[in-house]
Order: structure tokens, then C-alpha cells, then sequence
């Protein structure tokens, strides 16, 4: 990992560390992270791939060692969107290819509805695509209203507390330790983890991912779905996705297609929301032959 750079950035009126590798000259991946993972979940392949690609992957807004705006609405979709774009921008590019999971994958998401000129090439891993899971929510046959039920825990004022309770008990049982019982995780990365859960202020950022963005019954009040002829994406677009996945019902893959209308899916019976970690060899190679067109 010695190859992997480390600086501070200001993007759209907010401070974002950000790790990169290989030569800022080559073509660009951005890399961007979810809930609750910070930059390094996304150290092989900024490793792996800065052989042909400059690799960017920063701690997104609210999180690890990037800074922490206060107020709520400085999470909404709008502006993580130009986050996104502002990564883009700031080293000096027009357009990316732009890597997302989680939520990650929504920032990707939305960056290639709101500013589809500065993406490239879209790669998105187990997060739906927000069109087709706001109809889902919506829809009282769908299962993925009571999968996405958790986040009225996380979106409640008593959201730090129960991710923190038990030295965050939550994650330690859902991430660290079925990783680390398959080999995924060492005992090096749950420090690196729990280091980044500890840093003063992480947790909350997080959380306001959540908060800020909420959909009908989900978060009992009465926003209207987004549709999904309102939320196509133009570009290429590659999705990975692990068929177990416990939050995101495989629901999300049976319209894919019309909201991506050039589209390469990828489903992985064997993995689960937790891909970036389970088969990070694949990840990489898959994303190294899509990025190079």
C-alpha cells in the first residue's frame, strides 16, 4: 500500500481526504465508499489498478478524516452529487469513470442523472438504483419497505447510540466478523475499521446520509416516489451485485434494464452486500476491462 497517495482536497465548499494512486495523468476512477466504510475499502484496487488507471477514493463528506458539515441538508443528494462532480473537476478532469458502493453507489447514481457530462462510465455494487427502489417502497408487494426498515433506527435521534452500543456490536457481527471467519478481513483491517468509527464526529456524518434523503413509508411521512423515467442514466453502465444481499432485494434487478439502457449485470449468488470485500480480485478485474471501454 505504500504506493497510495494521501491529501486534503476542497471540494464544493467541504475538506475531503482523499487516498489515490498511479499516475494523475492516465485516465481517472473515481472510488466512492458507503455506510459505515471509509476510503480504505477500496485499497486493493487503487493498488491494482493504478498500473493503468489514476485512482482516487476519498473519505466522503461526514466521514473518517474528511470534514463534517453540521447542518442536514448538506447531505442531500444534490449535494453529494456535486461532490462528485467536484472530485472530477478538481483534478483536472471533464468526465470519469465514477465506482460506487452502498452509499457510494448513490452518490454514483446520482452524479450520472444530475451531471451525466461528467460521467463517463458508471460501475455501481449492491446499492438499486434510486428510481427503481423509490416505486419499490412504494409499493405495498414489494419486500425491499421492510428491508429498508432499519433505516428508521439510523435516522432517529438515537442513531449514534445504537451503532456505537456494544463497541458498535451492529458492525462488528454484520461486517468485521463474517469477514474475518472467511479470510475477507484481517485483523489489521477491523483496527483500521474501528479506528475510523472512533474518529470524533464519523458515526454522525454517516448517519446524516440517511437522515437527509428520506422516501415514503420508510420514513413515515408522505414524500412522492422519484420514477424511474425521470432518473435513466445514458452511459455505460456496469452493476455487480451480490444476490444476498439483506438490504436491497433482488427486486432492484428485474427493471434494471429500463433504467439503464446500456447495461452489463453481474449477479454473484454466493456474496452478499458485502462484495467489496468477498471478491475484491474480481472486482478488480471487472471494473479494470470495463473502465478501459
Amino acid at each position: 500500500m505504500d504506493a497510495i497517495r494521501h491529501e486534503t482536497v476542497q471540494v464544493n465548499g467541504v475538506d475531503l481526504h482523499v487516498a489515490s494512486a498511479g499516475d494523475p495523468s492516465s485516465p481517472m476512477i473515481l472510488f466512492l465508499h458507503g455506510f459505515p466504510e471509509f476510503w480504505y475499502a477500496w485499497r486493493f484496487q487503487l493498488r491494482d489498478l493504478s498500473d493503468r488507471f489514476f485512482c482516487v477514493a476519498p473519505d466522503c463528506r461526514g466521514i473518517n478524516l474528511s470534514g463534517k458539515p453540521a447542518a442536514l441538508d448538506a447531505y442531500e443528494y444534490a449535494v453529494l452529487a456535486a461532490d462528485v462532480v467536484g472530485l472530477i473537476r478538481h483534478f483536472g478532469r471533464e468526465r470519469a469513470v465514477v465506482v460506487g458502493h452502498d452509499w457510494g453507489g448513490f452518490m454514483a447514481w446520482e452524479a450520472a442523472i444530475r451531471h451525466p457530462e461528467a460521467v463517463e462510465r458508471l460501475v455501481v455494487l449492491n446499492c438499486a438504483h434510486p428510481g427503481i427502489m423509490s416505486e419499490l417502497i412504494h409499493d405495498p408487494a414489494s419486500s425491499q419497505s421492510e428491508r429498508s426498515r432499519y433505516m428508521l433506527a439510523f435516522r432517529s435521534d438515537r442513531g449514534e447510540e445504537l451503532v456505537s452500543r456494544d463497541n458498535f456490536g451492529g458492525f462488528r457481527a454484520n461486517i468485521l466478523e463474517p469477514g474475518l471467519a472467511a479470510g475477507h478481513l484481517t485483523e489489521s483491517d477491523a483496527a483500521a475499521y474501528f479506528a475510523a468509527w472512533n474518529t470524533p464526529g464519523s458515526i454522525t456524518g454517516g448517519l446524516n446520509y440517511y437522515r437527509a434523503n428520506r422516501t415514503g413509508p420508510v420514513s413515515g411521512d408522505d414524500a412522492p416516489p422519484r420514477r424511474v423515467a425521470d432518473t435513466r442514466v445514458s452511459m455505460p453502465t456496469m452493476v455487480l451485485w451480490g444476490e444476498g444481499d439483506p438490504y436491497f432485494s433482488l427486486e432492484n434487478l428485474d427493471r434494471m434494464a429500463e433504467a439503464v439502457p446500456d447495461l452489463r449485470l453481474h449477479r454473484f449468488p454466493a456474496c452478499d452486500h458485502w462484495i467489496v470485500h468477498q471478491i475484491p480480485d474480481t472486482v478488480t478485474a471487472l471494473v479494470r476491462e470495463f473502465a478501459a471501454g
